[in-house]
C-alpha cells in the first residue's frame, strides 16, 4: 500500500512489479484451464491486463460495468472459478505492472489520518482471520478428484468465498493511487460503471420477465434472477446488489443537468424499480426504501440550483414509481401471499439461524470459524432433515479408459419436501417431438432416474418434456438405457425474447446413487444437442443446479455467515470498518460532500440486505460490497472538497 505520510516516496517499484507478476501468473493459469475458450479468454486476459498497464484507471469504470455479466457458469460448469476473476487478475497485472514501470512519485499525497491508520488496522485483522478461516476451509479431509469443478463440499469452495477478499486486497491499493491522483474523476468512473452495470442487471430482469412469465403478470410463482448464475442453489446474489447500485440511480438523478441524461437516469430508475419488485423480496423491498429514505435525509444538508423542468420531472418520475408498486401489490397476487406468510417464514428463519449456530462446536470454531466455504457441508451433515436433496461428483478415468463418468446420487434419505438436485446442460430448443435420451448408466443401489428438457431460465422451468429410467442395481456391469422425452412441444420463444433450454438429470430416490456416461439427447433429426458427453472433459459444460430446495446452501445472515466460517473475532473486525466506513460517510455529508450520501445509501441497502440473506458467498457481489467500502473510506479522507464538486459529476 502506498504510504501517504512520506511524500514524494517511489512505491516500491520492486513489490509491485512482484505483484504484477504473481497477478499475471495467476491469470494466464485460469484463463489456460477455461473450459470452453482457453486461447480466447487468454488473449482477452492479456489484453485487458496491457489496457490497465497503459490507463489506468480505466478499471474504475469496467470493473462494475462487467461484474453482472462475466460469469457464464451455466455454459462453463465452473462453480468455484468464474470470468470476473480474470477480470480482476488483469486489473491487479495491469496496475501494479503500470506502477512498478512508471516508476511514479505521488507528490501531492497527503499523510495518512489516525482515523485512517485505525481502519487500515481493523481491516489488516479482518483479512489476516480471512486466511486463516480460508486454511482452515482448505484443509478438508476426504478424496476430492476434480479439482477445477469442485463444488459446495470441496476443498476448493473456501477459495471461492475467499477470493473476494483477496481481491479487495490486490486492489485496495490501486484505487488509493487512483483517488489521490484525482478523487473527482474516480468517483465518476466508478458511478458510471455502476450505472452500465444496473443497466445490464435490469435489461436482463425485462428480458427473463417476457421469455418465462409476461411482463405484468406478477401472480406466478416466480422470482427474478437475472444473470447471477450463483443463485443456482437459491441466495441473494441479485438482492445485495440490487440494494448496493440503486443509490447510484439517485446519484445520477439529483447530479444530472443535461435533459436527454436525466431522462435516461429516469428510465433506469423505472427500470430499477421494476427489477427490485419482481424479486419478491421482503429483504429488498425494506433495504431499498430504507436507504432512499436515509439518502433523502442526508440529502437536506446538499442544495443543488432548483430547474423548473427537472422539478415537473421528478414528479412524473415519482408517479410512475408508485404505479409500478401498486401494480406488483394490487394486480399481482404472489407478494400478498409471501407478505402474509412473513410470520411463519420467520420461524422457519430462526430455526435454521439455531441450526447453524450448532456448528461451532469448539472455542476454535467460535473464534476463528469453521472455515470459509465449510458451511454447506457442515449444515448439510449436522441437520438431517436439511441435508442436500442429493449430488454430483465426477469419477475420473481409470488407467486405460479414455473418459470418465459422472456419480449422481439422490438424499440420503426420505425428505419432507420436494427438492432436487440437477446435472444440467444448457441446449438449443428445437419445436419438435420427440427427443430420444440415451446414456450409460450403471448402480449399486435402485435408483429412479428423471430426465428433462426444458424452456427455462435457472430456478423454474416453464415447460418440460420428461422420462424416467428406474435402474435396479447390477453391480460392476453397465447398461445402455434408451427413453423417449414425452410432454408439451417447447417453444422457442420471441426474437426479441429467446428462451434458454436446459437439459438436465436427477436421482429423486432416497438412497440411489449411479454412475452414467455417454449421454446423447437428440431430436427426430437424430442431430445430437449435448457436448462432452463421455465426461472426457470433466464437468466441462455440465452444472450442478437445486430446484425448490435451498435450504443447507446459505445461513441467510451476513452477520452469522461472518460468526460461522470466520469466527468472532472476524465478526466484530468486520462491524468495525462498515461502521467506520458509514461514520466517515456521515461525517462527509455533513460537509457538503455530494458523493457521501449515495455511497451511504449503498453501504446501508446492502448491511439491511444482509440481516436477512447471505452475502459473502456470493463471490461477485461480496467483492462489490468491499469496494464501495474501501471507496467510501478513501474518497472521504483528506481530498479536497473541490475535488468532489457536484458540477463535474454529470
Amino acid at each position: 500500500m502506498l504510504d501517504r505520510g512520506r511524500p514524494g516516496l517511489d512505491p516500491l517499484p520492486l513489490a509491485s512489479l512482484l505483484s504484477a507478476v504473481a497477478a499475471v501468473a495467476a491469470g494466464v493459469t485460469l484463463a489456460w484451464h477455461h473450459p470452453v475458450a482457453p486461447v480466447a479468454v487468454l488473449a482477452a486476459f492479456l489484453l485487458w491486463s496491457v489496457v490497465v498497464a497503459c490507463r489506468s484507471g480505466l478499471w474504475l469504470f469496467v470493473v462494475p460495468a462487467l461484474l453482472p455479466l462475466l460469469n457464464f457458469a451455466p455454459w462453463t460448469g465452473w462453480v468455484v472459478f468464474e470470468e470476473f476473476d480474470l477480470l480482476l487478475w488483469g486489473v491487479a497485472a495491469g496496475g501494479y505492472a503500470h506502477i512498478a514501470l512508471a516508476g511514479e512519485v505521488l507528490r501531492d499525497a497527503s499523510p495518512i489520518r489516525r482515523s485512517d491508520r485505525a481502519f487500515i488496522g481493523m481491516a489488516v485483522v479482518f483479512g489476516a482471520l480471512g486466511v486463516v478461516a480460508f486454511v482452515r476451509g482448505l484443509a478438508l479431509p476426504g478424496d476430492h478428484p476434480s479439482g477445477w469443478f469442485q463444488g459446495y463440499t470441496d476443498p476448493l469452495n473456501s477459495w471461492r468465498v475467499f477470493k473476494s477478499l483477496l481481491h479487495a486486497a490486490l486492489i485496495w491499493p490501486l484505487l488509493r493511487r487512483e483517488i489521490e491522483r484525482g478523487a473527482g474523476v474516480a468517483v465518476r468512473r466508478f458511478a458510471s460503471g455502476m450505472l452500465v452495470g444496473l443497466s445490464v442487471v435490469t435489461l436482463a430482469v425485462v428480458w427473463e420477465r417476457l421469455a418465462y412469465t409476461g411482463l405484468w403478470d406478477f401472480s406466478t410463482r416466480y422470482r427474478t434472477t437475472a444473470l447471477f448464475w450463483e443463485m443456482h442453489v437459491g441466495g441473494a446474489a441479485i438482492d445485495v446488489y440490487l440494494a448496493l447500485a440503486t443509490p447510484f440511480v439517485a446519484w445520477a438523478l439529483w447530479t444530472c443537468r443535461s435533459p436527454l441524461l436525466w431522462s435516461m437516469a429516469a428510465a433506469l430508475a423505472l427500470l430499477t424499480g421494476y427489477a427490485c419488485l419482481t424479486t419478491f423480496s421482503r429483504g429488498v423491498y425494506g433495504a431499498v426504501v430504507g436507504s432512499l429514505v436515509l439518502l433523502a435525509v442526508m440529502l437536506r444538508w446538499q442544495r443543488l440550483p432548483r430547474i423548473r423542468w427537472r422539478t415537473l420531472a421528478g414528479v412524473v418520475l415519482a408517479v410512475a414509481l408508485c404505479l409500478e408498486v401498486a401494480a406488483v401489490l394490487g394486480w399481482g397476487s404472489f407478494m400478498r401471499e409471501r407478505i402474509s406468510a412473513t410470520d411463519r417464514d420467520m420461524g422457519g428463519r430462526l430455526r435454521h439461524w439455531q441450526n447453524g449456530l450448532g456448528l461451532i462446536r469448539t472455542p476454535v470454531d467460535g473464534a476463528v470459524g469453521i472455515g470459509t466455504g465449510r458451511l454447506p457441508g457442515a449444515y448439510s451433515q449436522a441437520v438431517a432433515e436439511r441435508q442436500f436433496p442429493g449430488d454430483v461428483q465426477f469419477v475420473p478415468s481409470a488407467p486405460g479408459q479414455p473418459s470418465g463418468s459422472v456419480v449422481v446420487s439422490g438424499p440420503k434419505m426420505p425428505l419432507h419436501f420436494n427438492g432436487l438436485l440437477t446435472l444440467t446442460q444448457r441446449v438449443a430448443l428445437y419445436p419438435m417431438l420427440p427427443y430420444e435420451v440415451a446414456l450409460d448408466v450403471r448402480a449399486r443401489t435402485a435408483a429412479l432416474i428423471e430426465v428433462q428438457l426444458c424452456e427455462m431460465h435457472l430456478l423454474y422451468p416453464r415447460n418440460c418434456q420428461s422420462a424416467w429410467i428406474r435402474v435396479n442395481p447390477d453391480g460392476s456391469a453397465w447398461r445402455h438405457v434408451v427413453a423417449s422425452l414425452r410432454g408439451p412441444l417447447l417453444d422457442i420463444g420471441r426474437a426479441w425474447a429467446p428462451r434458454l433450454g436446459v437439459f438436465s438429470m436427477a436421482v429423486v430416490n432416497a438412497g440411489g446413487v449411479v454412475e452414467i456416461d455417454n449421454i446423447s439427447l437428440a431430436g427426430p433429426d437424430r442431430l445430437e444437442m449435448l457436448v462432452n458427453r463421455d465426461f472426457s472433459e470433466g464437468l466441462a459444460r455440465w452444472y450442478p443446479s437445486a430446484q425448490g430446495f435451498y435450504v443447507p446452501w446459505h445461513i441467510d445472515n451476513l452477520y452469522l455467515e461472518l460468526l460461522i466460517e470466520r469466527g468472532a473475532f472476524s465478526l466484530v473486525a468486520f462491524l468495525l470498518c462498515m461502521g467506520w466506513a458509514l461514520n466517515r460517510l456521515l461525517d462527509a455529508a455533513g460537509r457538503r460532500r455530494p458523493i457521501a450520501p449515495f455511497l451511504a445509501a449503498s453501504l446501508c441497502g446492502a448491511l439491511c440486505v444482509g440481516l436477512v440473506s447471505s452475502v459473502m458467498d456470493v463471490p461477485r457481489v461480496a467483492f462489490l460490497l468491499l469496494l464501495v467500502a474501501l471507496l467510501a473510506v478513501e474518497v472521504t479522507g483528506n481530498t479536497p472538497r473541490r475535488d468532489l464538486d457536484p458540477e463535474g459529476q454529470a
